[in-house]
């Protein structure tokens, strides 16, 4: 009897406990490691910008906002939310940029018309302020209606 084929048998049962041990280890590995989606990603960043009692904690979350906004510029959410903290330190300009870019990414997110309306009335930019408050007007209904109103009549 030939050894060759036996030795290839055994060969070939080896290579393929390996081959399937090193499946099963990767697989207990990746469910062990946690992957963070990107809403957790932002909510881990708001909690240190707004559950934090120290500005360098504060800052570690504005930085992370940062770096996820140039990570994902199309989530609305993160622009949106970059658009407010700008809007919170008067950068209204930086905000505008922001708001826009919500609407680029949504643009029936009416709300973001009004911040922008809020940062160009900040501005002092009334011409801007009043076109969008103006459209605001036309496309929307209910209470976002009626505060764009409001707004347009405090700027006449």
């Amino acid at each position: 009897m030939k050894i060759g084929p036996i030795f290839a048998i055994v060969l070939g049962l080896i290579l393929t406990f390996c081959i399937y041990a090193s499946s099963v280890r990767t697989k207990i590995s990746s469910q062990s490691i946690q992957v963070m989606t990107v809403a957790e990603k932002i909510q881990d960043a708001f909690s240190n910008i707004e559950n934090s009692d120290s500005p360098e904690a504060q800052m570690k979350g504005i930085l992370q906002m940062r770096s996820l906004s140039q990570e994902y510029p199309k989530n609305v959410d993160l622009q949106w939310s970059m658009g407010l903290f700008s809007m919170q330190s008067g950068q209204f300009k930086k905000a505008v940029e922001r708001f826009k870019n919500v609407l680029n990414i949504d643009s029936k997110r009416e709300d973001a018309n009004m911040q922008l309306a809020i940062c160009y009335k900040n501005l002092q930019d009334t011409i801007n302020a009043r076109l969008v408050l103006e459209a605001l007007i036309v496309e929307s209904e209910d209470d976002l209606k009626s505060k764009a109103q409001s707004m347009l009549e405090k700027l006449k």
